[in-house]
Parts: structure tokens; sequence; C-alpha cells
């Protein structure tokens, strides 16, 4: 019960500041899902919409974005673009 009712006070505030957000909600999913980092992805994206209560349609677009710019990135950072923009910078 203790455990539980913390969880549920915490799902509260953030149904409270997501309302604050208005429009930019897919904005922030799609980039928080296009961050190639451990923990950013498609799943945590997806179940992050869940728990949001987020349109299913327009939040699988916004994941499916995210990720395929996810994907992009890491083929420049793995083909070595981001690497020779920096030689070129200095």
């Amino acid at each position: 019960p203790k455990v539980g009712h913390f969880f549920q006070k915490i799902i509260d505030i953030g149904n409270r500041k997501i309302g604050k957000l208005g429009n930019y909600e897919l904005l922030g999913l799609y980039i928080f899902v296009a961050i190639p980092l451990p923990g950013t992805g498609a799943w945590t994206g997806t179940l992050a919409a869940s728990i949001l209560d987020m349109d299913f349609k327009t939040s699988v677009l916004a994941v499916m974005g995210g990720v395929l710019l996810a994907s992009v990135i890491m083929l420049l950072a793995s083909s070595g673009v981001f690497g020779a923009i920096g030689a070129l910078l200095t």
C-alpha cells in the first residue's frame, strides 16, 4: 500500500504537468526515441506513451520517426562522418 501510494502520487504529478506540454508531447517523444543512448529507444518510448495515455496512432508514428532518426545518426557515427567533420573543422 505504501509503495502504490508513492507511485500513484508521481503519476498524478506527471499527469498535471503533461497538460502544460500541449502539442509538444509528440515532439518530445520523437526526440526522446531519436537519441541513440541506452534506455531511450522504441520500447521505452512506447511505454512512456502508454503511461501518458497518448493517442496510439500518432505515438507510433513519433516512435517510428525517432527510430529512423536514431538509425541515421548511428549510421553516420559508425561510418566516420562525424569524425571527418571534426577533422575538417580543426
